[in-house]
């Protein structure tokens, strides 16, 4: 609230700006100065008198502002003398009701998350005592393996402090299956996988191949995936070192390993084969063994590729004669390059001169033969040969990095 004061006249305000000093009263001369200094006198005083009274009637105004300020001021104080009040009565109370609320709420929580718990370990000792009866029924006279590694996969998400507990202990084991729940299912897993490895053999051997891959899905669900990763592994490098042998062994007795690009043809049927097997089996094994798993048995493949690309190499190798042909340039004179640099020689007609490197086959046809009996065409051949197999070697190991590094990017 805001107050005025009406402001008065000031005493130092004057009708106009001269004022009679006091030597100008003393120096008068005459009546008419007298007078005229007397009339400026009066003027003054009634200016003077004039500014008194304002001020004294604002000072009454100003001691009633202040009256009423007090009236005030004593109401606020009442005001917060009853604020305090409340303060101390109606808050007080409600702050301690809210704290007991509050710590009731807590218990209430921490019993709620206890029963919860306590529930959970129920659940999950019931479910393990499922699969502990399951997996027992399933290896009994049904027989059925996919049931009884199914079970064994539901026990793995149970945690294993509820399986290894006092409590799980004392509630599965029954009369017939007398064991902890840990050791009956490690027993089991032990017994399943021995049995899928007799059976994934079997049908390997057989050439089976709808059971290798029946086998081959169950390994992960009792909790050997590597094995069979590995056994797969090794199945599937069976099948890549027939193959190989096989097209090795197509051109025994015969004239196809004398063709210019057999051996060539032999290696990149094998790299082919091995490529077929990676992009057409990564899905079956990223679908049961998990993505990037498929590198393990790239691994294994890359293994056999090189021991029976070794072979096809060695084999073409003593076919070609390399070893003997490699001796033969080491050892060549280079006599026809020499006698190049020599003086010319005149050209004659008709048939060549004794030395000379050109002569002519059965056929007519002439051809470059050195002193010691290189044939320049059977060499340029197998450097046509050779190249072929270098290509397919690079472009095998650029889908096989590619490949791996694709099942890296998700381990």
């Amino acid at each position: 609230m805001a107050f005025a004061l009406r402001q008065g006249p000031r005493l130092d305000d004057t009708a106009d700006s001269k004022q009679p000093s006091k030597s100008q009263i003393h120096e008068a001369s005459s009546i008419e100065e007298i007078q005229a200094t007397l009339a400026e006198l009066s003027r003054r005083e009634a200016h003077v008198t004039e500014c008194l009274d304002a001020l004294v009637a604002s000072q009454n105004e100003l001691k009633h502002s202040l009256t009423r300020l007090d009236i005030l001021r004593a109401n606020l104080g009442s005001q917060a003398v009853y604020t305090r009040s409340i303060s101390n009565d109606m808050l007080s109370n409600a702050s301690t009701t809210a704290r007991r609320i509050s710590a009731a709420v807590s218990r209430l929580d921490l019993e709620q998350a206890r029963v919860k718990g306590t529930l959970d370990v129920v659940e999950q000792v019931a479910e393990l005592k499922t699969c502990v009866l399951g997996v027992t029924g399933s290896m009994g006279v049904a027989q059925d393996w996919e049931a009884a590694a199914g079970y064994l996969n539901r026990a793995s998400k149970i945690p294993s402090e509820v399986v290894n507990g006092s409590f799980a202990e004392e509630i599965v084991p029954t009369s017939e299956i007398p064991d902890p729940p840990n050791v009956t299912l490690e027993q089991a897993a032990a017994s399943l996988r021995g049995l899928f490895l007799r059976e994934f053999h079997k049908a390997a051997e057989e050439g089976n191949g709808s059971r290798v891959t029946r086998f081959f899905k169950l390994f992960p669900l009792i909790g050997k995936p590597d094995v069979g990763l590995d056994v797969y592994g090794r199945y599937v490098c069976q099948g890549v070192a027939a193959r190989a042998r096989s097209n090795l062994n197509a051109g025994t007795g015969g004239s196809q390993r004398t063709e210019r690009f057999f051996y060539a043809n032999a290696l990149t049927k094998l790299f082919e084969h091995i490529a077929q097997i990676t992009e057409h089996h990564g899905g079956l094994v990223e679908l049961h063994y998990g993505a990037g798993r498929m590198v393990r048995v790239i691994e294994r493949l890359q293994t056999e590729a090189d021991v029976q690309g070794g072979i096809i190499i060695d084999t073409w190798s003593d076919e070609r004669s390399i070893e003997r042909k490699l001796t033969d340039i080491k050892s060549y004179a280079f006599t026809f390059l020499v006698q190049s640099f020599l003086p010319s020689q005149p050209v004659r007609s008709g048939t060549p001169r004794a030395g000379s490197p050109i002569k002519k086959d059965a056929s007519g046809d002439a051809r470059i033969y050195s002193e010691e009996g290189i044939d320049t065409k059977e060499i340029d051949a197998l450097l046509s040969e050779m190249t072929v197999m270098a290509a397919r070697w690079s472009l095998y190991c650029r889908f096989v990095a590619l490949k791996c590094k694709v099942c890296c990017q998700w381990l």
